[in-house]
């Protein structure tokens, strides 16, 4: 009979916790996709719905709160729930965030939404919101016409603000970017202006090679002369770098034929005798630049007009000295290599990313691994890397930084490592040249996410401040390889004892010329003698006794190396 008590007992309190549970289940539902989603908002009264990220998790401090609200106050009018933002595509706004979120629902409409974990002021709006949802129920209150997914006017505000921000740091970006390649424009001129001042490139298009002829004719007399010409495919590149140079050279019928069909370049040359800028006079003769037309006068045609055909101009003709610069090596990088250096390849938009130097391996192989975008040359060509340059460093002080070497080998080579020291990655996010690359190819809009997802100490704020913090860590000359300090001679001990020998024979022979006596002579040798006996055994006693030393430093070294352990391979320890 006991025993049967006790089946009966055990199997109450089981059915007791399986109430318990059941009803912990009820007080909040669990909304993992859309279709969970859906179901849950076609439920009655107002629904406060926990939205978390699933790296966060939900907010498990409130739950006590939202039990006690539900059965004071809300009974069956407040239904709860939370929400996993990540697989549901309607909360899509909310990944990525730890702050809590609470969002209120009525009748598939969205009412209220409050961020944080503040008790109190959740507890008022819940019983705010209640009283709302029963004048609605009564006529007496119009619900908001608000879909879930919309924003409410607090979200509205913050997310204008948010767009204000990014489009300023985008213009102050855009405008850098301009600065820096109007300085790489006009240092190029001024280096191709030393040697080609009298000369200037076109370009004249397949379908205008017959009138070549007419175009030297009309050129000759104002003193310039087609110096060299040179067929030649100037290929998807060149045809946006001169596109980009010029708008008449970017429609699409005009691309076609320049990636396809052979073009002839031309090097125009001014003649020594004749005054004037040879792009002036060129442009002038060819285009009407500069021209004026009395009022009432027809504007004769131009040879720009009559090689046009079919959208696409048969004649280019550098407008500056900046296009000239850039056509020049575009055309004839040959001639132009032979006295200058070709232009340094300009570095793209990029930031600083520090990390613990622990973390190292797993940066690298994420940095490595990551890329920019489709190569602009050609579709075969390897994507540009995202990582630039990186260096190991003392600390994370991001405006003094102290460099401890530069690759990962050295790194692994240091005896002692410390907690605090950082790796620092120059990660490009973006490309040197947009107009440069495919018109359907994405650029990134900051760094990766592999190394995002590690966890960074530091994050340049944009593109600008990444370029002068990065000019810290990596000034210029720094990718330039180290030069190896010279192996120090060692010089054998038997040629220094000689040179000794020799230099105490020296001493003897003048203290024996001064010497007044034959006695004082042979006394002074003797006293020389045994005192030359003396320091040379002294010295080479001296001598062991160093390398002797040496030795014991050596196994005095070898074994703190076996005592040293490596602070920078693991992360750093909890603080307590």
């Amino acid at each position: 009979m006991s025993l049967t008590n006790a089946v009966a007992n055990a199997a109450a309190a089981a059915t007791a916790g399986a109430g318990k549970k059941a009803a912990q289940v009820q007080l909040q539902a669990e909304l993992n996709n859309d279709e969970d989603w859906k179901k849950f908002l076609q439920r009655d009264g107002l629904l406060v719905v926990d939205v978390y990220s699933e790296w966060c998790g939900p907010c498990i401090g409130m739950v006590g709160n939202l039990k006690k609200i539900k059965v004071e106050i809300g009974g069956d009018n407040l239904q709860l729930a939370v929400a996993k933002a990540d697989t549901i595509e309607c909360l899509k706004r909310f990944r990525n965030r730890s702050e809590p979120t609470w969002m209120f629902l009525a009748a598939g409409q969205l009412v209220n939404v409050i961020f944080g974990a503040d008790a109190p002021r959740l507890a008022r709006t819940i019983e705010q919101e209640l009283r709302n949802e029963e004048l609605a129920r009564k006529g007496e209150r119009e619900r908001p016409k608000r879909a879930p997914h919309e924003l409410t006017p607090p979200e509205q505000e913050i997310a204008d603000l948010q767009a204000k921000l990014v489009a300023e740091r985008k213009a102050r970006e855009a405008a850098a970017r301009e600065a820096s390649r109007e300085a790489r424009r006009e240092a190029r001129a001024v280096k191709l202006e030393a040697h080609f001042s009298e000369i200037c490139a076109a370009l004249m298009m397949p379908h205008a090679q017959k009138h070549l002829r007419k175009v030297a004719d009309a050129l000759e007399p104002y003193g310039v002369i087609v110096a060299d010409k040179c067929p030649l495919v100037v290929g998807k590149l060149g045809a946006r770098l001169l596109a980009v140079e010029d708008e008449e050279m970017s429609g699409e019928e005009t691309a076609a034929v320049l990636a396809e069909r052979p073009s002839l370049a031309l090097l125009l040359k001014k003649l020594p005798e004749k005054e004037g800028d040879v792009i002036e006079l060129s442009r002038r003769v060819l285009f009407g630049d500069g021209v004026e037309h009395q009022d009432g006068e027809p504007s004769k045609k131009t040879l720009l007009l009559e090689l046009k055909a079919n959208n696409v101009p048969g004649l280019y003709v550098p407008k500056n000295r900046h296009q000239r610069a850039a056509v020049l090596d575009l055309l004839f990088p040959k001639m132009v290599g032979a006295l200058v250096e070709p232009p340094a390849p300009a570095e793209p938009p990029h930031l600083a990313l520090m990390f613990g130097a622990w973390q190292r391996r797993a940066v690298l192989a994420a940095a490595t691994t990551a890329t920019v975008t489709a190569s602009a040359n050609d579709a075969t060509h390897s994507p540009p890397p995202v990582l630039l340059r990186y260096g190991f460093f003392a600390d994370a002080n991001v405006q003094t930084p102290k460099l401890l070497c530069k690759t990962i080998n050295k790194y692994e080579e240091r005896l002692e490592k410390d907690y605090c020291e950082t790796i620092v990655l120059m990660v490009a996010v973006g490309v040197a040249e947009p107009a440069l690359i495919e018109p359907n190819v994405p650029t990134p809009d900051g760094p990766p996410e592999q190394l995002l997802a590690l966890g960074p100490l530091h994050i340049s704020e944009d593109t600008v401040v990444g370029e002068l913090e990065c000019a810290r860590f990596f000034p210029p000359g720094y990718s330039e390889p180290e030069a190896k300090p010279k192996a120090k001679s060692k010089k054998k001990k038997k040629k220094r004892q000689e040179s000794k020998d020799d230099a105490l024979d020296d001493v003897n022979k003048e203290l024996a010329s001064e010497a007044a006596g034959e006695g004082e002579v042979n006394g002074e040798v003797d006293g020389g003698g045994e005192t030359a006996e003396g320091d040379v055994e002294g010295e080479g006693d001296g001598d062991v006794e160093a390398d002797d030393g040496e030795g014991d430093e050596a196994e005095a070294e070898d074994e703190d190396e076996t005592q040293v352990v490596d602070k920078a391979t693991s992360p750093p320890p909890a603080v307590v």
